[in-house]
This record gives C-alpha cells, structure tokens and sequence, in this order.
C-alpha cells in the first residue's frame, strides 16, 4: 500500500494511504503526529525510516512500522532546511542555517562527518544525492553551488552562481538517471548536464517556480507559486501549463504515471497521467493544515492501465504554451565531469572497495 506523508507548518507529519475502492483511487488517512514545535521543513524516507528536519533545529527519525518515534538528532543549533538518505539507505545528510552539512550514519544515528563551514558559515538551502551515492550538490546562502566526493568525504567543486545569472537559488534535484540536475531559482529553472559540465536548458516561468519533480532524465514537472504545474522536456521548446491548485504548489511527487500535488494551503491531489499532454484528477482532500513539504512511501503501484478510464469532466485543464529558454555554451573541460565520477587516483592505485565511503 503506496503512502503519501506530508509536513506542515504546524509542526505535524501526516500521512495518507493510496487504496482502491470500487476502481476508484481514493487517499484515507493513516497517521497524524505531532513530531516538531516548530514547522518541518524537509523530509525524506529509507526502509522503514522517516526522518523530519524542522524549525526547532531537530531532526525526528520516525519508525514507520510502529509509527513511534525512533530517536531524536540534535546535531543543529539552527533550522534543519534540507535533508536526505544516501539512496542505498546507509547514511542521512543534512543542512542548516546554522551553514553545517552533517552525515549520519544509519543505525546507530552516529555522526561521521560535519562540515561546520559548507557554505562559508552561510545557510544550507538545498541537498541532492546522486543515484550512485558518490558525490551530492548543495546550495547554499554564499550563492554556489557545491559538489561533496562521497568517495573521499570532502568538498570537491564549487560554482559561483551569480557568474550564472542566479542570485536566488532555492532548490537542487538530480534526475532518476544522474545525467541531469535542475536549479530553481527565482523565476527560472536552469537545468544542467553533467556531460557538458554546464546549463543546458534555461526555463523562464511566469511564476516563481516552487518545486520540481522529475519523470525521467528527460521530462520533468515544475510547480508554480501561480498554482500552475508545468509539464516540459529539456528537448522540446513546448510546454504544458495545467491550473491545478488556487495556492502555489508546494510539493510534488510522481511514480508510475501518478502525479501527487499538495498546495501550501494543504489541498492534497491525485493525478493520473495519462500521457505527456492529459491529467485526470483522481482524487483531492485537504490535510486541514499548511503543507511545506511531501515525500511517497513507495510500496506498490495501485493505479493499473487497465483500469484507468478518460472522465473529460475531472480531466486537468490545460494549455500548451511556447517556453522561453536559452541554451548556454558548455564551461571548458575540467573539474566537474571528473570530479564526479572519479577518485583523484590512477586506476591501477584504486582499492578493490572502490565504492566504500570514508567520512573520517
């Protein structure tokens, strides 16, 4: 049974089940916990643990089984904004106001490494992991962005953005296949490749873009503070602009042709995607509280294709509409290709357990 928890402003994580009722996709409360004193901020998922950063400055790992908290982490003194598990479940990586990247390991929640200084004493906005767990990108209050070697478990490449065009950046995200990453900043969402080691595509939105959610290494959704989505792909100077929430779109989640979207007034929808063009509204509720952010529990899929059927009436209304983009010339050769995947050592030097990670 698939499950979509939410944080809100309110401090709570609530979580909603996905169940089929009569073929009919509906979302029915499970659990509602009242785990922070101040806002979650971020939260993300690995086997049966949830981890929840907030305003209080703690991090909760909540037991998904028991539905019981697990263990508190105090490794803070500032606002936990971003937070993620390494994708092999192994360690969890945060970041603070107070400008520290710490890695935990999982377990026994010990603390292996801290940078108190990721971003020159600056916030911490935004983590991603790559697919492969060997390096991670953050965004930070000085305007770079920062690649980290997993690897060696040490800061490897930094960028200034502002020589980009971004000042305000607020959110990092590598697509399923690691090739991609995107950028949101203030009204633009930069997506970059790893392969040119620069941006490759330059979105220009209407709104303040507020999240994104990828689909591939190809197609992504960006929520809009509008209320709008925008379904685009980084080949195609097309996009699709959907009116799907009154308040901006906080947060989106997407699998198996299901698109999940929660507004930060707490309006909570299911989409089916029927293809690149069409949504069908399968379900909405309200979570009676202001969401900031929203993760999948992936257990099953439980929309079938056999099962999904056109309504023309709940259909998404949408608009196709010329995006404007620029394509940037790829940075010189160097640092950020090789810095990604390699170890800095010649390959007849490198150690049979070439994927362990050192964090002493």
């Amino acid at each position: 049974m698939d499950e979509i928890i939410v944080g809100t402003y309110e401090g709570y994580l609530v979580g909603y089940a996905l169940t089929k009722e009569d073929r009919v996709n509906k979302m029915k409360q499970t659990f509602a916990i009242h785990s922070h004193t101040g806002s979650v901020r971020s939260i993300s998922i690995a086997g049966k643990f949830l981890a929840s950063g907030g305003t209080d400055d703690k991090i909760i790992i909540i037991d998904l089984k028991s539905r019981k908290e697990h263990t508190v982490l105090m490794h803070h003194d500032g606002t936990v904004n971003t937070l993620i598990f390494t994708n092999g479940g192994t360690h969890l990586i945060s970041g603070s106001d107070d400008g520290s990247i710490v890695v935990t390991r999982v377990g026994n929640w010990q603390t292996e490494k801290k940078w108190k200084k990721a971003h020159g004493g600056q916030p911490v906005i935004s983590i991603a992991m790559h697919p492969t767990d060997k390096l991670a990108l953050s965004l930070g209050g000085d305007k770079t962005l920062r690649t980290w070697n997993f690897i060696k478990g040490r800061p490897a490449f930094t960028i200034n953005l502002s020589s980009k065009g971004l000042s305000m950046a607020t959110d990092v995200s590598f697509s399923p296949g690691g090739d991609r990453f995107a950028i949101t900043a203030q009204q633009t969402v930069d997506v970059w490749t790893i392969s040119k080691a620069g941006v490759e595509k330059k979105v220009t939105c209407n709104s303040k873009p507020t999240c994104v959610q990828w689909i591939d290494d190809e197609k992504l959704f960006v929520g809009l503070e509008s209320g709008n989505i925008i379904n685009l792909s980084v080949s195609d100077n097309q996009a699709m602009t959907c009116r799907a929430h009154k308040q901006r779109v906080k947060c989106l989640c997407y699998d198996k042709n299901v698109l999940y979207s929660v507004s930060s007034s707490g309006e909570l929808k299911l989409w089916s995607v029927l293809n690149t063009h069409r949504f069908l509204e399968k379900d909405a509720t309200s979570i009676g509280c202001r969401a900031t952010c929203m993760i999948l529990n992936k257990q099953n899929c439980f929309v079938k294709k056999e099962d999904e059927e056109i309504n023309v009436e709940n259909e998404m209304n949408y608009e196709v509409i010329a995006v404007e983009s620029s394509e940037s010339k790829p940075s010189q050769k160097g640092g950020f290709v090789s810095i990604s995947y390699d170890d800095d050592e010649p390959k007849q030097k490198k150690r049979k357990k070439k994927n362990k990670k050192e964090f002493n």
